[in-house]
């Protein structure tokens, strides 16, 4: 997991320095994301300070409007993040400050617009269709599928065309209201 106890602060240090410059509230799916991606972290890591951090009151964690759990930094979390910033000076900072740069928009893009798939206990298969602005979802939408092939299908087009297939949807509602 990790090599020493410095090594472990760096790492939650890290955690604090992604979401303040994220700047909103984050899924764990997108918080996991950003933290492995440069392959630095590993996932058990990751869950085991952000768990730390919360338990210190660094990072809140909130639910939003649908329930789905979000994750910032606190006021006490940037404190912490200014004092031991340093830890991050050189390689891993510059890393995961280019990485962020580099793909800012698509990691916002999937923060607010997305569609992910799940199974119940029972097997069948979900696709969750949503858009976030900031911890309210303003459009969530949960339909049962055939399979996962129709649900990475329905996904895929649900991140291409969101407001295509919003606008469909709210046009049969009212088409049929009216």
């Amino acid at each position: 997991m990790f090599e020493n106890n410095e090594q472990y602060t760096a790492n939650k240090i890290l955690i604090l320095f992604i979401l303040d410059k994220l700047g909103v509230a984050v899924t764990d799916n997108y918080l996991n994301a950003v933290l492995l991606a440069p392959g630095l972290v590993n996932y058990f890591t990751a869950q085991e300070c952000r768990e730390d951090l919360i338990a210190k009151k660094c990072v809140l964690r909130e639910l939003d409007s649908a329930g789905t759990v979000m994750y910032s930094i606190t006021d006490k979390g940037r404190e912490r993040l200014e004092q031991l910033g340093y830890m991050l000076s050189g390689g891993l900072g510059a890393r995961y400050e280019a990485y962020l740069r580099e793909h800012r928009d698509e990691i916002a893009k999937a923060m607010y617009v997305n569609a992910d798939s799940f199974e119940d206990a029972q097997g069948n298969v979900y696709v969750r269709c949503y858009v976030r602005e900031g911890t309210n979802c303003i459009v969530d939408v949960k339909i049962p599928v055939g399979s996962k092939k129709d649900a990475a299908a329905i996904c895929e087009a649900w991140r291409n065309r969101t407001s295509d297939i919003y606008m469909q949807l709210v046009k049969t509602f009212y088409d049929k209201i009216i």
